[in-house]
């Protein structure tokens, strides 16, 4: 049977989160293509495979000391390797920068078509269809895959993480992994106190009705706070310098996907829906009636956010 194939991502000698919403994703995709989920690790040796067999059935390690850090030219013959080794319909890479810098690359050396920056999929007469943003979130536009093979990356954020609990197989494929024609000197870790809003499962996001920083801070880091969860922005309040980039949510920040999503003072602009349209429960509070926002929300709210909040954290306790 044909394979879904995730391409593990890793640094350090750990996993991303990235990896594991891939396997959740390469589980929808197979079962609704009559295919087998599996992944593809590269790393100095097995552990990481065994790690990754934790979280999906089937798994093909490619062991060599040059792959313990990622290189686009490394990566590109291992996947080349297993693909050669294996039967595989499609491979799905995270929409990193890891990712981006191979994934064409992986694509051209199997002969595959290729379809980034995904969000959602479906399954039309067998063939995969799959959405992404265009124009800088403007348009949500479907790909089909037309090509015998094909790669496809996907947003973070876009899929929930696969819980671990199975015992999958890892087996090892043979590659000769060249050495690669250019070395990374250092690696710069995220900065200090950055948060990854893209695990959240409850979000509170604030957009330029909020006004200010202090009131921004006032009902919107405090009732996230409330509510166990982490509190986010659209883009004016980010250019504002009212919160931390790494908190912007749409086309230009992050794309999002919790239980529940509150957009308090948010317009909906496209480019910010575009990163959090894929949220199970959309709660919109906003007091124009008009506001674009409501057409996507699962709960409305037509109300001034400075009324509401408070009432919402009174009630809260």
């Amino acid at each position: 049977m044909a394979r879904i194939l995730v391409v593990a991502e890793h640094r350090s000698g750990k996993l991303s989160d990235a990896t594991l919403e891939l396997c959740k994703a390469a589980k929808a995709i197979a079962s609704a293509m009559g295919a087998t989920p599996a992944a593809a690790v590269f790393y100095k040796d097995d552990s990481l495979a065994n790690e990754v067999a934790k979280y999906i059935p089937e798994v093909f390690a490619v062991v060599d000391a040059k792959l313990e850090v990622y290189n686009a030219e490394t990566y590109t013959e291992a996947v080349k390797a297993v693909v050669a080794a294996q039967d595989v319909k499609g491979v799905l890479i995270p929409h990193t920068y890891d990712g981006v810098d191979y994934a064409a690359k992986a694509a051209l050396a199997i002969g595959a078509g290729i379809v980034s920056n995904c969000n959602k999929f479906e399954v039309q007469g067998g063939a995969l269809v799959l959405t992404r943003n265009t124009y800088n979130g403007k348009i949500q536009e479907q790909r089909s895959i037309k090509t015998d093979k094909f790669v496809v990356t996907i947003e973070k954020g876009a899929f929930d993480k696969e819980a671990a609990g199975g015992a999958g197989s890892v087996a090892a494929v043979a590659a000769t992994i060249p050495a690669p024609r250019r070395a990374f000197k250092e690696i710069v870790a995220m900065m200090a106190g950055s948060v990854d809003i893209s695990q959240a499962k409850i979000i509170v996001a604030g957009g330029r009705g909020t006004k200010e920083k202090d009131k921004y801070n006032d009902v919107i880091v405090n009732l996230a706070k409330k509510l166990g969860g982490e509190y986010a922005a659209s883009r004016p309040v980010v250019d504002a310098g009212w919160t931390d980039a790494a908190r912007q949510v749409g086309q230009s920040g992050k794309t999002v996907a919790p239980v529940l999503y509150i957009a308090a003072g948010i317009s909906g602009a496209i480019q910010h829906v575009a990163g959090m349209k894929g949220s199970q429960c959309i709660v919109a509070i906003n007091k124009d009636p008009e506001a674009p926002v409501f057409n996507i929300a699962t709960y409305g709210i037509v109300g001034d956010l400075f009324e509401v909040i408070p009432a919402v954290m009174a009630e809260l306790g």
